[in-house]
């Protein structure tokens, strides 16, 4: 399915979508990789040299290019789309892997602090989703983007990100009305934390630094820098879950929720809304009161 298939992956020189470049590249793709900074595109494309190198009787060539770009500045996505065109001939296939998570009572949260959150975790999907939807349409491809269960199940402290993470969802949704006419492909994955990779070059404890500092800044209690704000959710296998990607864009998947616990919550508060949000509430309670006891 994806033998020669020209796919960008926004975000893809760490976490999950490294791993998921990874899985392409495993599956014949090729693939551009897009980064923040120069220094982490070269990172990713060392991590990825065993798997992206093919070689033939004529010539052997990498499958991975990599691009620098801040994609929540205005131009960024078309060059990114511009320079797909002349490293990879085309492009088949976005996946769309960037997120910034935090930590913060949205009643403490300015609007320019808001605003950041939108930026990285929105903004930044918008340019690139415009400039590459004609080709992507053209070669009946796939725009997956990689949101978050907080986008659905809104918990203590995490206010911000869930804003940010609901509005990528609806954006995705207006994006798949005027897309899947065209026979384009649009799924949205919304899982819960995601576990990382032993070989990912970022360093393992990035988020959890952060977390931290977002908490004491905020006077928020350490159970808040947990993964999921404290939410009993073990992380996701990456692993996993990048084959659970790519087997959603085969069977051509609107979206993708998990762990199932979550899918079965947020289906809940979306039928029900009273019950649900009391089931996640009590969730959360109990779970307060095991971390209490426990310390």
């Amino acid at each position: 399915m994806w033998k020669n298939r020209r796919v960008i992956v926004a975000g893809g020189t760490a976490g999950f979508g490294l791993v998921l470049t990874r899985h392409l590249l495993t599956a014949g793709a090729r693939v551009l990789v897009v980064g923040r900074s120069s220094a982490g595109v070269r990172a990713a494309l060392a991590a990825c040299e065993n798997t992206a190198r093919v070689g033939d009787a004529e010539a052997e060539q990498s499958r991975v290019q990599g691009v620098a770009a801040d994609l929540a500045v205005s131009g960024e996505g078309g060059r990114v789309i511009g320079e797909c065109l002349r490293l990879l001939g085309g492009v088949d296939d976005l996946f769309f892997c960037i997120g910034q998570s935090g930590r913060g009572r949205i009643l403490d949260t300015s609007v320019s602090q808001l605003d950041a959150f939108l930026q990285a975790n929105l903004r930044s999907a918008v340019e690139i989703t415009q400039a590459a939807a004609d080709d992507v349409a053209r070669s009946k491809g796939h725009l997956v983007f990689i949101g978050s269960i907080a986008g659905k199940l809104v918990t203590p402290y995490m206010g911000p990100y869930c804003v940010a993470k609901a509005a990528l969802a609806a954006f995705v949704d207006a994006v798949r009305l005027e897309f899947s006419p065209r026979g384009g492909h649009v799924l949205l994955v919304s899982p819960g934390p995601i576990r990382r990779d032993p070989a990912d070059p970022r360093a393992e404890n990035v988020s959890e630094v952060r977390y931290a500092s977002d908490a004491a800044r905020g006077g928020l209690p350490h159970a808040a820098i947990a993964p999921g704000g404290g939410t009993k959710l073990r992380p996701l296998d990456p692993d996993w879950l990048a084959h659970k990607v790519l087997a959603a864009c085969q069977t051509r998947q609107s979206e993708l929720v998990v762990p199932s616990s979550a899918r079965l919550l947020a289906g809940l508060i979306e039928w029900f809304p009273d019950l649900g949000r009391r089931l996640l509430a009590w969730a959360l309670a109990g779970q307060s009161s095991i971390r209490q006891r426990l310390h």
